[in-house]
């Protein structure tokens, strides 16, 4: 009797909570919302460009990452373009080309990823796989 009410309480708690794996996040197949629609063209490591509407890093309209021991965001809108290095150990150097002129250097990590729309369907890339962004006005 008892190992029978074992079952019937562990066989439906087991199945909800495997369940919940799913839960958070950005469902597969969307482009997270964000308040700005950012345009971009990026290009990929094996040389592919794809322009995009809708663009975000992790859901953000802004770059982050590493700047020293610290952390840095740079919101999009400030960048004219941004070239990724060599994927190094858990980060990836990135040059930021600001529209002041300015040029610096961030450490992304390399697991981060980007989101947009092409128009016809969903784009996701992570930081590692990134050659390239352009932002276009």
């Amino acid at each position: 009797m008892r190992s029978t009410l074992i079952t019937v309480l562990v066989l439906p708690a087991a199945a909800l909570l495997l369940g919940m794996g799913s839960l958070g996040g950005v469902p597969e197949g969307t482009v997270p919302k964000t308040d700005e629609n950012i345009k971009v063209q990026i290009s990929d490591r094996s040389g592919v460009t794809t322009e995009l509407n809708e663009f975000s890093m992790d859901g953000n309209v802004f770059l982050e990452g590493r700047l020293g021991d610290g952390k840095m965001n740079v919101f999009f809108r400030d960048l004219q373009e941004v070239a990724f290095g060599q994927v190094g150990g858990e980060e990836v150097p990135a040059e930021l080309l600001l529209k002041s002129g300015s040029r610096m250097q961030l450490e992304v990590r390399k697991r981060a990823v980007f989101y947009g729309s092409t128009g016809y369907g969903a784009y996701r890339i992570t930081a590692r796989d990134v050659s390239r962004i352009v932002i276009v006005e």
